[in-house]
């Protein structure tokens, strides 16, 4: 899958199932490692409020992931 670079700063949505399921899908056959940091993410409240961007910069820092093309 290749990252909406459109959507990039637009704030992830912790409470819609689909943003889960287009980021964690990005990270290919790493998604449900990547679907479970998020949902974690969210329950505490690490990345409410934050850009597709800087999850991504979060998921590079903490797997050491690069960034999705």
């Amino acid at each position: 899958m290749v990252r909406d670079k459109a959507r990039d700063d637009k704030y992830f949505n912790c409470k819609q199932e689909h943003e889960d399921g287009y980021v964690a899908g990005l990270y290919g056959s790493n998604k449900d490692k990547i679907s479970t940091f998020l949902s974690n993410k969210c329950a505490d409240n690490t990345i409410n409020y934050s850009t597709h961007k800087e999850v991504y910069n979060l998921i590079k820092e903490k797997f050491g992931y690069p960034l999705p093309n």
